[in-house]
């Protein structure tokens, strides 16, 4: 869910409730992403189904309090974020917190410097940060196997540009 407005957010929220076992809640600060969304205060989660935050914020550590009140079973933060990030995974583990990277369709594996050994998952962009839909860039999905190669424990996510033909392509990968 990206929403932008509180209200925008309620309706997203709305559509899912139904179905939804896993939500995953973008949330851009305006500067890593040029969007700004809701903020971590209006949040909230759906009954019965699992919370993940997918943060897009220069300094994510700012937030840890609203993040431990949400209770997300899992947090992703950017490469790109500011901040030590081996010590922000370090403080969401103590809160029983998974932890998340997400890299950009230009960043490589390699770039991340020894990281996936850190990380529970990996979510990996396809389309533009902080946008609905967006530019699917096929190219990024071998990103997939070359992460597995280092961490084969890692769980995957692919975001921006995903339709039914897209989607597939990421769950083959």
């Amino acid at each position: 869910i990206l929403a932008t407005t509180p209200e925008d957010y309620g309706q997203r929220i709305d559509l899912v409730k139904p179905f939804a076992k896993r939500l995953h809640v973008d949330v851009c600060d305006g500067v890593l992403a040029d969007t700004r969304t809701v903020s971590l205060s209006q949040v909230y989660g759906i009954e019965g189904a699992v919370l993940d935050l997918h943060l897009m914020m220069v300094h994510p550590e700012s937030q840890l309090e609203h993040i431990a009140s949400l209770q997300p079973s899992l947090v992703i933060i950017h490469h790109e974020a500011n901040i030590d990030r081996r010590d922000f995974y370090q403080q969401l583990r103590s809160l029983g917190i998974r932890v998340g990277l997400a890299i950009t369709h230009d960043m490589t594996i390699n770039q991340t410097d020894g990281e996936l050994q850190l990380v529970d998952h990996l979510l990996i962009f396809t389309g533009t940060l902080g946008h609905n839909a967006g530019e699917f860039h096929a190219d990024c999905l071998e990103k997939i196997a070359q992460a597995r190669l280092l961490n084969p424990r890692l769980e995957f996510g692919v975001d921006g540009g995903i339709d039914l033909r897209t989607g597939q392509l990421a769950v083959e990968a």
